[in-house]
């Protein structure tokens, strides 16, 4: 694991536990009170293109994700709940190859102030992240699949609308370091490696805020 990372990440949470725990006064102009339930759900798209016309190298990415989460503001603006998170990445070229990357885990978010209107937000979270591949390059095939520790932090705005609706704009920094087994096709060989991944993410969904759970 990379230790500047994983020091960055501590840093990031123990940030969130000080702001919320040094929160004394509740406030009712923010929509994110406490007792209040959110429910979101988020997406995330890009792609991309590389051209080497020297080497007649070309090859196109497409990324795409899904996240839900839902949980409870345990003090204003303090939010503690769960996240399920689902990536795929798509590469087409002289190498083709597919990943696709599940997390789930515990999440916090802190609302950095209590206008009626929205307001900025940090996120993190730490959980656990399955992973799969599946990499063509010629005749040979390579399929790999494994699971480890996840960790997502980041920024973003929250535009609210009559109390009970959000629409969400942020940027994450996701980070997973995984053991996987790999098999290699047709000669049937395997091996096992470690892979630390991060990538930055572009998100945009809506949340609704309620102040009972749906039942």
């Amino acid at each position: 694991m990379n230790q500047k990372k994983y020091y960055l990440f501590i840093l990031a949470v123990s940030i969130l536990s000080f702001n919320a725990t040094s929160q004394n006064i509740d406030s009712l102009d923010t929509a994110f009170r406490k007792g209040r339930w959110l429910t979101g759900l988020s997406g995330t798209i890009s792609s991309s293109t590389t051209e080497v016309k020297n080497a007649d190298f070309k090859s196109s990415s497409n990324n795409y994700g899904i996240n839900i989460e839902t949980g409870k503001f345990i003090k204003d603006r303090f939010l503690l709940g769960g996240r399920f998170q689902a990536n795929q990445s798509s590469t087409n070229g002289t190498v083709e190859r597919t990943t696709e990357t599940f997390y789930i885990g515990p999440f916090t978010n802190y609302y950095l102030t209590d206008n009626k209107t929205g307001s900025l937000f940090a996120t993190a979270s730490l959980g656990y992240v399955r992973y799969r591949d599946e990499t063509q390059l010629q005749l040979v095939q390579e399929n790999g699949e494994g699971g480890g520790l996840g960790a997502i932090v980041g920024l973003g705005y929250s535009y609210t609308i009559n109390d009970f609706i959000a629409f969400d704009l942020g940027l994450n920094v996701n980070l997973f370091w995984v053991d996987i087994e790999q098999e290699s096709l047709p000669s049937q060989t395997v091996a096992n490696t470690s892979i630390a991944s991060n990538d930055i993410s572009f998100s945009f969904g809506f949340n609704i805020i309620l102040d009972d759970f749906f039942f």
